[in-house]
Formats: C-alpha cells, sequence, structure tokens
C-alpha cells in the first residue's frame, strides 16, 4: 500500500507510527540542473505496512522525521546513499544515526561492486523492476501514476533485501566490516567536502608546477565558497579547465587575466577582483607539502606488487578487488611508506586484518 503526506500534521502523526519500527526504508528523488545543493523533490519510506511518499515541496517542518532518523536505536536502509545523504543535509539539522546501505553490503557479500538497486534485486529477489520514470521531472506536481510506481519500487525492496544481505554478512563474519567501511567513508566523505579539498577533484592537476598547484587549491576553494553561497553549479561559475588555466597565471590584477582562454568577459568583470586577489595571495604565499606531490614513477614495481596482492585477497574473500584498496588508496600507502608518515586511516579498522598485512609486506 502505498499512501501521499503532504501536509505537515500528516507527516508528525506518520512519524509517531514510524517511531514504533525498528528498522525503516528510505530513499529521495532530487533535482539538481541549476543548483549546488540538491532541490529535494520526494522523500520514499518503507515499512512493514507499505511505502509513504512524503512531498517536501508541501511542508515547512521537516523536525519530526529529523527526529526520528536522527534516533540510535533505529536503522534506516538506503542504497547507494551518497547523494541522499546531501538532501538530508538540506532538510535536517542531524544526519540519519544508523545507515545499512544496501550497495556496500552486497559488495562485502560477494554481489559485486558498485551494483544498481534493480540489479540488486534482481540477483537477491529474483524481482524486475520497471524503471521508465528515471529521468522525469521530480520537481513537477501531481505527480503521475508512473512516478508514484518508480518511487514506491525503489524503496519497498530495501528491507527485505537488507534481511537477506544481513544473513550472507553474518555467516561470512563480516557484519562489522559493514559498518566500519560506511563510518569511514562517512568521515571521508565530511573531509573531501571541505572548501580548502576541493582541488582533490580537478583532473590534470597533477601536470602543474608546485607552486601552480598552490594557486589551483587557492582557487578551487574561493569557487566551491561561492558556489555554495550563491547556490549555483561549480561549472557555471569556471570549468576546471579553465581553473587550470588561471593557475598558470601570474596575476596582480583583472586586466591580467583578459587573455586567459576560456575566461568569459561576463566572469572576469564580475570576479576579476577576487580571482586576481587568490592567484597573488597563493603566489606570496607559496606552495607547502600537498603541492609537491611524491614522484611515483621510481615505485611502478611496488605498485604492481601491491595490486597484485590485493587480487588474490580479492580471490580468497570473493569480494571485488576495488572493495579491498583502488589504485588511489595503493598509492597514497606508498607515498606513507617515501615520507615515513602515518599508514592511511582507510587501511586501519576492518583492513588491517584481511589486507593490510600482506601489503606492508610488498613495501
Amino acid at each position: 500500500m502505498t499512501s501521499l503526506i503532504a501536509s505537515d500534521t500528516d507527516l508528525a502523526s506518520a512519524c509517531t507510527r514510524w517511531s514504533t519500527k525498528t528498522v525503516l526504508g528510505l530513499d529521495t528523488e532530487f533535482f539538481r540542473e541549476r543548483t549546488y545543493y540538491p532541490c529535494p523533490a520526494l522523500i520514499q519510506v518503507a515499512d512493514d505496512q507499505g511505502v509513504t511518499l512524503v512531498d517536501p515541496l508541501a511542508l515547512s517542518d521537516f523536525s519530526p522525521l529529523d527526529r526520528l532518523l536522527a534516533g540510535p536505536t533505529r536503522l534506516v536502509v538506503m542504497h547507494s546513499c551518497g547523494e541522499d545523504l546531501e538532501v538530508f543535509e538540506c532538510l535536517f539539522s542531524t544526519p540519519p544515526a544508523r545507515i545499512f546501505d544496501t550497495q556496500l553490503g552486497a559488495a562485502f557479500a560477494g554481489h559485486g561492486l558498485s551494483l544498481g538497486y534493480g540489479a540488486l534485486v534482481t540477483a537477491l529477489l529474483e524481482i524486475e523492476l520497471d524503471k521508465g520514470a528515471t529521468r522525469s521531472d521530480w520537481l513537477q506536481r501531481p505527480l503521475s501514476e508512473s512516478q508514484q510506481r518508480y518511487a514506491t519500487q525503489d524503496v519497498e525492496y530495501l528491507a527485505p533485501m537488507h534481511d537477506r544481505l544481513k544473513g550472507e554478512l553474518k555467516k561470512l563474519g563480516r557484519a562489522s566490516w559493514v559498518d566500519q567501511e560506511f563510518d569511514w567513508r562517512r568521515h571521508h566523505r565530511g573531509e573531501e567536502r571541505r572548501p580548502d579539498a576541493a582541488y582533490l577533484k580537478v583532473s590534470g592537476r597533477g601536470a602543474l608546477a608546485p607552486p601552480d598547484h598552490a594557486v589551483l587549491r587557492a582557487l578551487t576553494a574561493w569557487r566551491e565558497t561561492e558556489a555554495r553561497t550563491r547556490d549555483i553549479p561549480r561549472r557555471h561559475l569556471l570549468g576546471d579547465d579553465v581553473l587550470l588555466k588561471l593557475s598558470r597565471v601570474d596575476a596582480g590584477s583583472a586586466e591580467s587575466l583578459r587573455n586567459v582562454p576560456g575566461l568569459s568577459p561576463r566572469v572576469r568583470t564580475r570576479y576579476g577582483d577576487a580571482l586576481a586577489e587568490q592567484i597573488e595571495a597563493a603566489r606570496r604565499s607559496g606552495p607547502t607539502a600537498v603541492d609537491t606531490p611524491t614522484n611515483l614513477r621510481p615505485h611502478a614495481a611496488t605498485l604492481q606488487r601491491l595490486k597484485a596482492a590485493v587480487e588474490v585477497a580479492a580471490e580468497t574473500l570473493a569480494v571485488p578487488p576495488g572493495l579491498l584498496a583502488n589504485r588511489r588508496s595503493l598509492e597514497s600507502l606508498v607515498v606513507s611508506a617515501v615520507t615515513d608518515t602515518a599508514v592511511p586511516a582507510e587501511f586501519l579498522g576492518w583492513r588491517s586484518d584481511v589486507i593490510t598485512p600482506a601489503l606492508l609486506a610488498c613495501l
């Protein structure tokens, strides 16, 4: 049974009912084409009595749902919940306390890495889903029957999949691994979302000289802060390709940016002074340790040994190699050895029992 909530009173009543449940399935629909932050369009909640579609466009008070999900006694089951957590950040003051991500749980249970919701429903429950409304306009009202059907099926199988995966993980002795990995990823996600870490997402930064890399860090932090303040996509301010070009400029004024390819006159007029200020300040401060990456070319053979060790362990555990360690994490491990710094945090916890000793032996 599917019901629709479109008033604060009905939401409060539903939260009272849900407060007696120990497990809730949860999903969201949102729109994000012209904004930095996602625009919440729908919240789907599933319990043992059916699915409820919560219309955030019709509500003004989300505090009952906020308090409900923050309760430590209630497990929230979601699938690939990274973007959903961003929606919650827009609506709630506190993130859900306990989350089980079925995509992550499936990887630990040996069903594959980054498996989509529909594929996992088929693999675990042998049910084929209709994905016809995937790209529809979720901000339109009223929602069509096909949209409501799609939104319902996107959440109604979460609890059954959790039950199945919970049994498989318990049999394998990996239930705590899932919890530890999710907690680490949530913490790491918070670290990567800081404006001063925005440069890590710019492709091509490795080719920059250290002084230019310092400029890139300053410019990406400025872009991130400005995009959040104005609630517009980063690309509407400056694309990554333009940031890389600006990073190579010795600028003392907005006028000196006139010949930067790809920098439109409109952006230069509005932001030229701010960009020049960021560039000049970064040049004056100079590069730090993070702007001088470790040369990994002499360690290519070591990286190959590490990759081989991961593949052996993954085959033994019957899990995807990428769940144990990807290339970026292996490179960070090599850097920690070369620079005599602490082992990266992701190699602690459950990995210290199944893969870290073998990797350290390779080093």
